[in-house]
C-alpha cells in the first residue's frame, strides 16, 4: 500500500481559545503523517483566534466561524465537511504527541476489523501534576456502556462505522462522544484499547472537565438510553428512578445487535451507580451518597460490602472536609 495511503480528518471545535490554539494546530501541522485534513469549526470567537486562524489558514482544508450552540454542533458542522478515511476530534486546548497520527493509521492499515481505536492521555495545565489516562486493560464490550472509559482526544472513528452512529446529539455538551461509543458497541463494531500516548488534555480554570457532575448526568442520559435498548434493562431504570437518577431529555433507544446475559446487565448497572457514589463522594454530597449506599446495602449486598460503601460513609460523615481535601490533594 502506498505511504500515507489513509487519509484523517481532524475537526478542531473552538471558541475563545486564542492563547491556546496555535500550539494545537501546530501539534496537527508537524506530524510526520502527511495525509491529513484540518476542519477548524469556530463559535464565533471574539478573541484573538480568527488571526490566528488566518495566520494557518493556507494549511486548513475548511473552516468557519459563526455562532452555534456549542461543541456538538461544531463536531456536526465539521463531520459534514470531513472526507478522510479516520475521523476524529481535538479541542482547540489540547495536543497531539508527535508521532500519533503515523501511529494510529498504521494500527487501522494492520487490523481492518477495527473501527475504533484509543490510547492514553496526559492531563496537563494548571493546578495539576502530568497525569496518564485511559485504561490500562483491554475492554470487553460490556465494559463500555456503564460511562466514558477512554479518554476522547485519543480516539480515533473509522469514516465506515461513525457514518452509522452520526450525527452527534446536539443535546449533549459533555456525554456526545460516550453516546457514539454505546451505539457503535451496541451495533457490534469492534474497538481497540492500546497502550501508546496520543494526546495531551490542557487543564485550565475554563476546562470543561472540572465539571464532574455536569458529565455524570450527561452519562445518565445515555446510560438510561443504554437500558432501554437492551433486553432486561428496564427494571434498571426503575431502580434508577427511585434515586431519582432520571432522564431529563428525550429519551432514544439505540440500534442493538449484541445480546448480554442477565449478570452482565446487572453489572453494568452496578458499575455506573458505583461511579454516581464515587463522583458524588468527591463533591462531599452526603445525602446522595447515603440514598445510594443505603439502596446497595439492602439490595445488592454482597456488592455493598465488596465496594467498601461503609468506609466511605464513615470518612464522608466523620472525617472533617478540609482533612478529605488535604489528602487528596496530597
Amino acid at each position: 500500500m502506498p505511504e500515507d495511503h489513509l487519509k484523517i480528518s481532524i475537526i478542531v471545535p473552538s471558541f475563545n481559545q486564542g492563547h491556546f490554539i496555535e500550539e494545537t494546530l501546530l501539534s496537527i501541522l508537524n506530524q510526520s503523517y502527511t495525509n491529513v485534513e484540518i476542519i477548524l469549526i469556530d463559535g464565533g470567537s471574539v478573541d484573538n483566534t480568527i488571526s490566528i486562524i488566518k495566520k494557518y489558514e493556507s494549511k486548513l482544508t475548511f473552516w468557519l466561524s459563526e455562532k452555534d450552540s456549542g461543541q456538538s454542533e461544531a463536531i456536526n458542522k465539521g463531520l459534514k465537511a470531513a472526507t478522510g478515511d479516520i475521523i476524529t476530534w481535538l479541542n482547540s486546548d489540547d495536543l497531539y504527541e508527535k508521532n500519533t497520527l503515523r501511529l494510529v493509521a498504521d494500527m487501522f492499515t494492520s487490523d481492518e476489523s477495527i473501527q475504533l481505536l484509543h490510547g492514553k492521555t496526559l492531563l496537563f495545565g494548571e493546578k495539576i501534576n502530568n497525569q496518564l489516562i485511559g485504561p490500562d486493560k483491554d475492554l470487553a464490550p460490556h465494559e463500555y456502556l456503564p460511562y466514558m472509559r477512554f479518554p476522547q482526544p485519543s480516539s480515533f472513528f473509522r469514516k465506515s462505522a461513525l457514518e452509522k452512529i452520526t450525527p452527534v446529539n446536539n443535546n449533549l455538551h459533555y456525554a456526545m462522544d460516550f453516546e457514539l461509543v454505546v451505539k457503535l458497541i451496541l451495533m457490534g463494531f469492534k474497538a481497540k484499547r492500546v497502550s501508546e500516548l496520543f494526546s495531551r488534555y490542557r487543564m485550565h480554570k475554563t476546562s470543561k472537565s472540572n465539571n464532574d457532575l455536569a458529565f455524570l448526568y450527561d452519562w445518565s442520559e445515555v446510560f438510561i438510553n443504554v437500558l432501554r435498548s437492551i433486553p432486561g434493562g428496564q427494571p434498571y431504570i426503575s431502580q434508577l428512578n427511585d434515586l431519582d437518577i432520571r432522564s431529563k431529555k428525550t429519551g432514544s433507544i439505540y440500534p442493538n445487535f449484541i445480546c448480554l446475559p442477565d449478570q452482565l446487565v446487572e453489572n453494568i448497572f452496578l458499575t455506573h451507580l458505583d461511579l454516581h457514589f464515587h463522583y458524588h463522594y468527591r463533591a462531599f454530597n452526603y445525602a446522595d451518597c447515603k440514598k445510594i449506599s443505603d439502596f446497595l446495602k439492602k439490595s445488592y449486598f454482597q456488592f455493598y460490602t465488596h465496594k467498601q460503601y461503609k468506609k466511605f460513609m464513615f470518612r464522608l460523615k466523620f472525617v472533617p472536609k478540609f482533612i478529605v481535601s488535604l489528602v487528596r490533594n496530597f
